[in-house]
């Protein structure tokens, strides 16, 4: 094994035994970047990777979570209970419930938030920025301080609709005007969905209103992609949404599947022009981002914690679907 890679190793190893835990995750680092350049020590590597996760996992405790609050004006309350009860007002479920699919306000402005960020705070500008995840991996992006500073506030946006809005509006309709059976018949009004889906959204329905948010949400995240991808091509026969590339040593012949849902395609400029440059970016942001909520890719590989298999992400999906049926008209073949 290289000389400067035993010297890293051994001083990483002193750094972790004095609770140095910072020092001894850069030095962890450094080690394996070392052993890297050469093949074998894969015992050490292993060593270091496990190690590097470790010490980023007790570093993170010496952080303190603190609860911060806001308190709104007279006026801003005003303003909020007066866009809350006009949807709530609505007698007509149908009609109710095209309202939040269509409401701009439930849809955070990506321009407007990225004309907010371009001003990073001081404590961004002049600190080494790392992200790291519950598991102590770094986080890809969370290395950059502007992209950082923007997930911030696009989050704070994002918080805001969901529990401002999204939450009052659904705890109000599901106790007085909706219910399994009219939510089931309103999807199936619209007329763009499969009858194989429409039956599993029966399922998920009866499990969200029996406070099942488990299996709602390990139903509902994972069809989205297909939903998702089939109505951008009922919509606009253009986009394509099939991937394919020569086998692995076959040079004549071709591999098609569709295409999987994630940040590439919905930054695609004419996905864009059907959707909506702010909901791409709020798919992006709840379902794919690192440095987001992840949602997809928590529930897909098996990382989500209880805790956020709730209420608030159940009506948060639901809520995409509902812009589906009503930005989406039914194509008559």
């Amino acid at each position: 094994m290289d000389t400067k890679a035993i010297i890293l190793l051994n001083e990483a190893k002193e750094n972790e035994q004095k609770s140095l835990f910072w020092e001894a995750a850069q030095k962890y680092q450094e080690a394996l970047l070392e052993l890297n350049k050469t093949g074998g020590n894969e015992n050490e590597k292993s060593l270091c990777k496990k190690k590097i996760r470790e010490m980023n996992v007790e570093k993170s405790k010496e952080f303190y979570k603190f609860l911060v609050t806001s308190e709104f004006t007279k006026e801003q309350q005003n303003e909020i209970e007066k866009q809350i009860n006009s949807i709530i007002d609505i007698n007509d479920v149908g009609e109710l419930l095209d309202k939040i699919g269509k409401n701009p306000k439930f849809c955070p402005s990506f321009q407007e938030i990225t004309q907010k960020s371009k001003n990073l705070p001081i404590y961004l500008a002049i600190s080494d920025v790392s992200i790291q995840d519950e598991n102590g991996d770094l986080v890809k992006d969370g290395n950059n301080p502007t992209l950082v500073y923007f997930h911030q506030n696009y989050s704070l946006s994002q918080n805001f609709i969901v529990i401002i809005y999204l939450l009052p509006i659904f705890n109000k309709i599901m106790d007085e005007k909706l219910n399994i059976q009219n939510l089931s018949d309103y999807f199936r009004s619209k007329g763009i969905f499969s009858k194989d889906f429409l039956k599993i959204l029966d399922v998920v329905i009866e499990r969200f209103f029996s406070g099942d948010y488990i299996s709602t949400l390990h139903i509902l995240v994972p069809k989205f992609e297909k939903v998702f991808l089939y109505l951008t091509q009922e919509f606009e026969n253009k986009v394509d949404t099939i991937a394919s590339r020569t086998q692995k040593g076959e040079k004549d012949k071709i591999w098609t599947q569709d295409k999987t849902l994630g940040e590439d395609f919905l930054k695609n400029e004419d996905v864009r022009k059907i959707w909506g440059e702010d909901f791409c970016e709020q798919i992006i942001f709840v379902f794919f981002s690192q440095l987001g909520c992840k949602l997809r890719h928590k529930i897909a590989h098996g990382y989500s914690k209880l805790d956020e298999l709730n209420f608030q992400n159940s009506v948060l999906v639901f809520y995409f679907f509902l812009v589906f049926a009503t930005r989406i008209k039914k194509v008559e073949k």
